[in-house]
């Protein structure tokens, strides 16, 4: 029997499944782990490890009984700062806002025309960022079946970085691994 535990659930890891499997998302793109035994309440059954994290999510509904996890943690301190740029000679005024939480950097730079976020990850894996690509900016496939999250499209792997295709506003959209081991993700829009 499939069944759905809600997101955000704790559940019993009970054995490790030495499988490795891997879920793949496209050509360059898998998330790597094991099939995981766990236990919920009533039932047992087998998750992909990439599906799970240490990490205590806070849950956001989004939509009618859709929610998303987000991995950041508690705000601990937020800045701005301004500086001048210049483009084809011209000086532009460039205004960020540094948010930092326990597990994430959130930067928030406005250009004026467009703006770009971007979110440093601490200690966390492929698998725990690419599930966090939709908490920023969350689209919702409705459906008579129930309501879904949408996860970017996912276009190509070069060197470092995962490119995703953008939606709606969002012009690009990527997770690029520093060469600290660390994941950014980064996004542009333009409206």
């Amino acid at each position: 029997m499939i069944t759905r535990i809600t997101v955000g659930e704790r559940i019993v890891a009970e054995k490790i499944v030495e499988t490795k499997q891997s879920i793949h998302i496209g050509e360059g793109l898998q998330l790597h782990g094991h099939f995981i035994k766990v236990r919920h309440q009533v039932c047992s059954g087998f998750i992909h490890s990439s599906d799970l994290t240490t990490f205590k999510p806070q849950l956001e509904q989004v939509y009618d009984g859709v929610l998303i996890p987000d991995l950041k943690g508690a705000l601990k301190h937020k800045t701005t700062e301004t500086r001048i740029e210049h483009y084809n000679n011209k000086p532009y005024e460039v205004e960020e806002i540094i948010s930092t939480y326990e597990h994430v950097v959130h930067t928030y730079t406005d250009f004026n025309d467009g703006f770009e976020n971007t979110y440093l990850y601490k200690h966390m894996g492929l698998n725990e960022v690419y599930h966090q690509l939709p908490v920023h900016n969350p689209k919702i496939d409705i459906t008579s079946k129930g309501n879904f999250i949408l996860m970017p499209e996912f276009i190509e792997k070069k060197d470092n970085q995962y490119i995703f295709k953008g939606i709606g506003i969002t012009r690009s959209m990527a997770i690029i691994k520093n060469q600290d081991g660390q994941f950014l993700m980064s996004s542009l829009d333009c409206p």
